[in-house]
């Protein structure tokens, strides 16, 4: 067995690996950072034998690394519902103006327009309800891209999780309207050589453009 001594480009220290390995990466065993044993990020400086299970075959030699994370993002909740954050805001602007009058005029007490009080608090609360449920449904879908796969997971109390393999991706979708481009949010959807549809569907995915230069390198 051949093994190549070689200097991390991170933390300069000399680590070997077998020569099965040149053409893939490695993680130093000093440092734990990957890198590859090509120029110009490193330079094999020696080269030596030693019979497998030998002395010297096993010490501190440089392994392969484990799946690296390349992009995780959420879904953003108001940016891709202009219209709609709008009314939001109107909405909330005008049941706290309702409160107001309410409480200035002295309604609360029973006058004539005690509903008024009523009617603002209800619709305050419907609309932060709404505010809320994006959030909270942003905050609980999370689109992952590793250098092997594509991982989308959904959901609060129920966990559905989708993943496709970079290798296996046929085709990826990304769905944007003018306002959206805008915007820089779209939909994303991607599906294996081994199914009709889509496999992974994810909506309003800030900056597709990047994930999908992300996967696309790692394919």
């Amino acid at each position: 067995m051949q093994l190549l001594k070689a200097n991390c480009p991170y933390c300069s220290k000399e680590v070997e690996t077998t020569v099965d390995r040149i053409e893939e990466p490695i993680v130093c065993p000093a440092c734990q950072k990957p890198f590859e044993i090509e120029v110009p990020t490193t330079q094999v400086t020696s080269v030596r034998t030693v019979e497998a299970g030998g002395e010297g075959a096993n010490d501190a030699l440089a392994g392969s690394p484990g799946e690296q994370e390349l992009f995780k993002v959420h879904p953003v909740a108001f940016r891709a519902r202009p219209l709609k954050t709008l009314l939001l805001l109107v909405a909330i602007a005008a049941c706290l103006f309702g409160l107001w009058a309410a409480l200035l005029g002295g309604l609360v007490a029973g006058g004539p327009f005690n509903w008024l009080f009523w009617l603002s608090l209800a619709g305050l609360v419907v609309v932060v309800g709404i505010g809320a449920s994006w959030m909270l449904k942003s905050a609980f879908t999370t689109l992952t891209v590793t250098d092997d796969r594509t991982i989308l997971q959904e959901g609060i109390i129920a966990r559905d999780t989708s993943e496709v393999q970079h290798d296996d991706v046929r085709n990826i979708q990304v769905d944007q309207t003018f306002l959206e481009r805008m915007l820089g949010v779209g939909d994303i959807g991607i599906s294996s050589s081994g199914q009709d549809d889509l496999e992974i569907v994810a909506e309003r995915i800030p900056n597709p453009a990047r994930l999908v230069e992300v996967i696309r390198r790692n394919q």
